[in-house]
């Protein structure tokens, strides 16, 4: 046999490869995973937010494919569920790691959640609506003043220039009387 010719099965096998079955995508998906979990996650990556996610989840630098049927992504799979449930788990426990980190870097701690009280509610709900009320009154007031001061000012260079007219009158009515001698 040539050595340049290849055996079909061997043509056949390179083919199989190309596309990797439901089985051996579920475990890259696991081996990311893994070493995430283990050295962290990496910044330029994201972790899948869900089941559905991590399914449709394609990276293809990781080398990871989307697993199109959604039967054989389940965790009651009969051949693929104890893999796809401990995706979920290291999906589940990247995720803390990776909320605590971001929360230790800025420096403030995760803030607990806590139910919604109606009452505190309505109580910051009206100190805010008085509060709105008091500063529009406050500035309603200020432009009242602002307005009556610009009248009063206008009324008083009104004056000033009635005034300014009497003297100028006053002055040419001066001008033009004689002057008087004095006697000696």
């Amino acid at each position: 046999m040539n050595k340049d010719v290849q055996p079909a099965s061997d043509m056949l096998s390179r083919t199989a490869t190309s596309h990797r079955t439901v089985e051996e995508r579920i475990e890259k998906r696991l081996d990311v995973l893994r070493e995430w979990a283990r050295d962290g996650l990496p910044h330029d990556k994201a972790v899948p937010k869900s089941l559905r996610a991590a399914r449709l989840w394609a990276d293809g630098d990781l080398g990871i494919e989307p697993i199109n049927s959604p039967n054989d992504f389940t965790t009651t799979h009969r051949s693929y569920g104890t893999r796809v449930r401990d995706i979920s788990i290291l999906l589940t426990e990247i995720r803390k790691k990776s909320s605590r980190t971001s929360c230790t870097t800025t420096g403030q701690a995760p803030k607990p959640v806590s139910k919604f009280d109606r009452k505190d509610f309505d109580r910051q709900l009206e100190a805010a609506v008085s509060q709105w009320h008091t500063e529009r009154e406050q500035r309603l007031r200020e432009a009242k003043r602002a307005d009556s001061a610009e009248a009063r000012s206008v009324v008083l260079l009104e004056e000033n220039a009635q005034k300014d007219e009497l003297i100028a009158d006053l002055r040419r009515q001066l001008a033009a009387v004689k002057r008087f001698r004095v006697m000696e």
